[in-house]
């Protein structure tokens, strides 16, 4: 494969909107000393390594940014951040209203 220029040609890297703010958000958290970025690496391994358990079990697992968005919720929970209940009134919020003005929900 050749490229004009010193770049490959850009391809989308997040499928859904809420994908880029799940990203930036977790780079956000840890920019600002809420927790390292190799908290954050063991984290996601962590979710990343149950997730394949579970598909070579034959289940479906959670796509690479759910993972993403439940290692950012264990960290958060895990440094007082924020709470299970707080995370669940939230996507209850979500369920009731939609996901306008959040990462997603489910």
């Amino acid at each position: 494969m050749s490229f004009e220029g010193n770049s490959p040609p850009l391809e989308p890297v997040f499928n859904e909107p809420w994908e880029a703010r799940a990203f930036a958000l977790v780079v956000a958290m840890s920019q600002a000393g809420h927790f390292t970025w190799g908290q954050w690496v063991e984290t996601l391994a962590i979710e990343i390594a149950q997730a394949q358990a579970i598909e070579a079990a034959g289940g479906k697992p959670a796509s690479y940014y759910e993972q993403w968005q439940s290692a950012a919720e264990k960290l958060m929970i895990d440094k007082g951040m924020t709470s299970v209940d707080q995370l669940r009134a939230r996507r209850f919020a979500i369920a009731v209203s939609g996901p306008t003005h959040v990462l997603k929900s489910g």
